[in-house]
């Protein structure tokens, strides 16, 4: 299933927690089962967001975990355009016969 995922440092964010998050990251996997499809950060240097891959609740609970003191997230689930637009013209066709 894919994520787009969001993120923001929490408030009161120092220059010390910046350099904490960055020696963390450049150390850490995720675990296999979260797959990055693509991660981008924010060019105002406020967080950033990803397209992320995963059936495991789990993984992405031990993902989020690990940063939830330095940021706080917001993750939805998304669907293919070609895909969402097919179920949108099924679901105006099954409310029109009514």
């Amino acid at each position: 299933m894919l994520f787009a995922v969001s993120y923001q440092f929490r408030p009161n964010t120092t220059e010390d927690t910046h350099k904490r998050v960055l020696t963390l990251f450049t150390n850490w996997q995720p675990p296999a089962t979260y797959a990055f499809k693509a991660h981008y950060t924010c060019a105002d240097g406020s967080g950033g967001l990803a397209l992320v891959e995963t059936d495991s609740a789990m993984a992405a609970l031990e993902v989020h975990n690990t940063w939830a003191p330095f940021f706080e997230f917001k993750v939805v689930p998304v669907v293919e355009t070609e895909k969402a637009v097919q179920i949108g013209l099924s679901n105006i066709k099954w409310r029109e016969s009514i």
